[in-house]
């Protein structure tokens, strides 16, 4: 396939998967003002992948005339992810959104490129050259910018930040070992079960802290937004970019969730994006441009383009 073509299927993945990523955090400020949080995230997920059994079903029946050869599957490997990608993250998050504000959390989660840029070299070998540091380092400050320096300027960290740093490096190693897995399903499959490991993880664990159980009746249509295109699209599209290029250059486009968001935000609410926030767009945009443009980054994305010809 012409690398052309495979760089900008690369770049409609990922740009979809964050823009689907920074709209949750919008539905789930809307969702929260009726579930607990790790019930909304449990049923998020279990609604999820629900939503793709129809999908796979007739995907397995085409290519093999069985429904789920799922004794073949790579269990552990997928038992490792899902509790890593949707119940360590969202459980971390949830609970420490309860003990800080949204702003620190969202910085703190934006730091995941970073993390996984410095865990990529040890454990995958993939290099960072000195101008994919500098878009990490100015992504990074685009996203501090974004979301305003003086929201969490103040203030020590605490055990809330503490379990969104947490969050997000369970964010960061799922990235890392889902790369290093080369598990042998395809995309859809592999969030479907990663994503429902996750969901009775989180049952379990909301169970055993003693939340209330409640389904959303006011907020229905924000939980459904959340579940399929928040969460069902943006996971399948995020393997599938993470499939076809670098851990460290896929993770860098994290740093748009956070503008995407405040973008979604003044278009439902007609908030004017402020001076900062667009400053913060553009540097986030600059950052991801040399990132992109690392020999690391294109060697990535050639690798991707022969795994996937061949």
């Amino acid at each position: 396939m012409n690398q052309r073509v495979e760089q900008r299927r690369y770049l409609l993945l990922i740009l979809s998967s964050t823009f689907l990523q920074g709209s949750s955090f919008v539905a789930s400020k809307v969702v929260l003002t009726e579930l607990a949080p790790l019930w909304l995230a449990a049923l998020r997920f279990f609604v999820a992948a629900l939503s793709l059994l129809p999908w796979l079903h007739c995907r397995s029946r085409i290519a093999s005339g069985t429904a789920f050869p799922v004794t073949t599957f790579p269990w552990l490997q997928l038992i490792i992810i899902g509790l890593l990608q949707t119940a360590g993250v969202m459980a971390f998050l949830t609970m420490g959104l309860t003990q800080t504000t949204a702003s620190k959390a969202a910085i703190l989660m934006a730091s995941n490129p970073l993390l996984v840029a410095l865990l990529a070299g040890i454990l995958l070998k993939e290099r960072v050259r000195p101008l994919g540091w500098l878009g990490l380092a100015l992504a990074f400050t685009g996203v501090v910018v974004c979301i305003g320096a003086q929201s969490v300027a103040s203030g020590a960290i605490g055990h809330g930040e503490v379990l969104v740093m947490m969050g997000s490096a369970c964010w960061a190693l799922a990235t890392l070992v889902s790369k290093r897995f080369r598990l042998a399903v395809n995309t859809w499959t592999l969030a479907f079960w990663q994503m429902l490991i996750g969901a009775v993880a989180l049952a379990l664990l909301a169970a055993w802290r003693g939340e209330s159980f409640a389904l959303p009746t006011h907020t229905t249509v924000a939980f459904l937004w959340l579940a399929i295109p928040a969460s069902t699209g943006a996971m399948g599209l995020w393997f599938a970019a993470l499939h076809k290029g670098g851990a460290v250059r896929t993770s860098g486009f994290l740093f748009l969730c956070p503008f995407f968001a405040a973008v979604i935000t003044f278009a439902i609410s007609g908030e004017m994006l402020s001076a900062h926030e667009l400053a913060g767009g553009v540097l986030i945009a600059v950052g991801i441009v040399l990132l992109s443009r690392t020999p690391t980054a294109r060697q990535a994305s050639r690798t991707a383009s022969l795994e996937t010809s061949s």
